[in-house]
This record gives C-alpha cells, sequence and structure tokens, in this order.
C-alpha cells in the first residue's frame, strides 16, 4: 500500500507537470481558438480551482498506478510508456467522441484528434515514469 500511495503522489505531480506542457503551453492557444467559446463556460483565472485540477491528475494517476502495478504487474519502462499512451489515447477518444456528439464544443474534428495525440504523450509519460519509479522501489 505504501509504494501504491508513493507512486500515485509522484503520478500526480508528474501528470499535473507535464499536462501542464502539453494541453497549456503547447496546445492551449490552439485548442481555445478550435473550440467554442461560451460566456460563463470557463472559469475565470480567479475562480479556477486548483484543487478539482489536482484531484483530476490524482485520478488519473491512481488508474494508470493500478493498471501497471496491480493489474499488469510491469516494471518495464517501455511497456509502461506503450500501456499509458494506449489508455491515454482511449480515455480521450471516448470523450472527444462524446463531444463532437453531444456539443458544438469542438470547431473540428481536427483539434478533437490533435487533443488524443496530446494525451497518447501525456499519459505515456505518465506511464514511464510510474514505471522507472517502481523499478527503482523494488
Amino acid at each position: 500500500m505504501k509504494k501504491f500511495v508513493l507512486l500515485t503522489l509522484i503520478g500526480t505531480v508528474t501528470y499535473f507537470l507535464v499536462g501542464w506542457l502539453i494541453f497549456d503551453l503547447a496546445l492551449g492557444t490552439y485548442t481555445e481558438a478550435n473550440t467554442t467559446q461560451l460566456a460563463g463556460f470557463k472559469r475565470s483565472p480567479q475562480e479556477f480551482s486548483w484543487l478539482f485540477l489536482v484531484i483530476s491528475c490524482a485520478a488519473y494517476a491512481t488508474l494508470m498506478v493500478y493498471i501497471l502495478s496491480h493489474l499488469t504487474r510491469t516494471t518495464d519502462p517501455v511497456k509502461g510508456t506503450i500501456t499509458g499512451a494506449v489508455v491515454g489515447i482511449l480515455v480521450a477518444v471516448m470523450a472527444n467522441t462524446y463531444w463532437l456528439a453531444s456539443s458544438h464544443f469542438y470547431n473540428n474534428v481536427a483539434v478533437a484528434f490533435v487533443d488524443v495525440a496530446g494525451a497518447a504523450v501525456a499519459v505515456g509519460l505518465l506511464g514511464l515514469v510510474i514505471t522507472l519509479v517502481s523499478q527503482r522501489l523494488q
């Protein structure tokens, strides 16, 4: 249990930082330009909830630690990266196709695919870090 908690904490910090780099710095301007901007939909910087963002990152990290540590029991960095990328792709496809089916959130399909690519990289790196740390803890 101690290893699970430690991996989850490290994974949370990793996904928070990698997510910021990919989804905010690298893709933020592109995504904002290609999604519908509705008044009141997005919180202002003053209203932004860091707590809920950290909970979101912790949930993804917990999912990946569970998959890598308990289901696949892998500490291989290549397998961890691939597993993370596949999970990231599947979760992003699930969410993005829901938005594409039910709303006008995305202005075009391309931005949804770019988001899926970002998720593959972000969650792939999360899987890499979890397996590298897991290796060291054995």
